[in-house]
């Protein structure tokens, strides 16, 4: 028929509602195939459209094998800050904290923040927040990309390089977290992407 029951039941904000899905399946759409849908007064296909965005759909994982991305994120913090997390390809709590732990790390690597390595955002962990921007390089420009990533924001590329993919998810991310979208990453941005 086309149609599925939809909405995400996680708060009273979604409503019930049908979803046009073109008689794909979820697992079609999540991997990009696009709906086929005729006219039923004409009888004719829309044109497609090519439409850069700023904003990256977020990537939802596979139910059986988890994200190949998050699954390398996963890897380097444990490689790297010794997280000792699953590498499940999910986005959770506990690679969340990874995260967290990994910026931490750095801070007090980098800039003498004394801060304690706990992988819980607090008012100490955003206040030795650096500003990040274009031509930045290194592992705190790398935890940047993973967590724009991890937050629906597809930084194109995972090398600890901010380059134009990291500015244009950054102002992105800045700009649907009311932000002021100016593409430098600070303690605001940090916050939101971490708090």
């Amino acid at each position: 028929m086309g149609f599925a029951w939809g909405g995400d039941w996680s708060s009273f904000k979604d409503y019930p509602h049908l979803d046009m899905t073109g008689a794909l399946t979820y697992s079609q759409l999540n991997a990009g195939t696009k709906p086929r849908l005729i006219s039923k007064v004409n009888g004719t296909t829309p044109p497609p459209t090519q439409v850069e965005s700023e904003v990256i759909v977020k990537d939802t994982p596979a139910k059986d094998s988890g994200n190949q991305t998050i699954k390398s994120i996963q890897r380097t913090l444990n490689s790297r800050y010794r997280t000792k997390i699953d590498v499940d390809g999910y986005y959770g709590p506990n690679t969340k904290k990874a995260l967290i732990k990994g910026f931490q790390t750095e801070l007090n690597k980098q800039y003498g923040a004394k801060i304690k390595v706990d992988g819980i955002w607090g008012p100490q962990t955003k206040a030795a927040s650096p500003n990040v921007r274009e031509g930045a390089e290194g592992n705190i420009t790398y935890i940047l990309q993973a967590a724009l990533y991890l937050e629906g924001h597809n930084p194109h590329g995972m090398d600890g390089i901010f380059g134009s993919g990291t500015e244009i998810a950054v102002k992105a991310f800045q700009r649907v977290n009311g932000l002021s979208a100016d593409g430098i990453a600070g303690e605001n941005t940090f916050a939101k992407l971490f708090g």
